[in-house]
């Protein structure tokens, strides 16, 4: 064993998951952009639901032409006046 196995420990085989090919990709992301539209689920939520990273539920909402929310939401319109001292 190397020292660096020793600090961190034996590595099994990383797992893959399969590449999606274009029909099941494409009924995919209708049905993330239907969720993260119409239930208006978090990205994060998104691929909680899907089982699938942060950033693939990401791009593949871009991918179906989704308008991305802020990540801030919308603000009051009392907290958008600027504040004059």
């Amino acid at each position: 064993m190397t020292e660096q196995e020793i600090k961190r420990g034996a590595r099994g085989p990383q797992k893959r998951r399969p590449k999606l090919k274009d029909e099941k990709r494409a009924a995919l992301r209708a049905d993330m952009a239907k969720s993260y539209v119409d239930d208006e689920l978090t990205i994060r939520g998104v691929a909680e639901l899907y089982n699938v990273s942060y950033g693939h539920a990401r791009q593949l909402l871009l991918d179906e032409g989704v308008t991305l929310r802020s990540k801030r939401g919308t603000r009051p319109a009392a907290a958008k006046k600027v504040w004059k001292p």
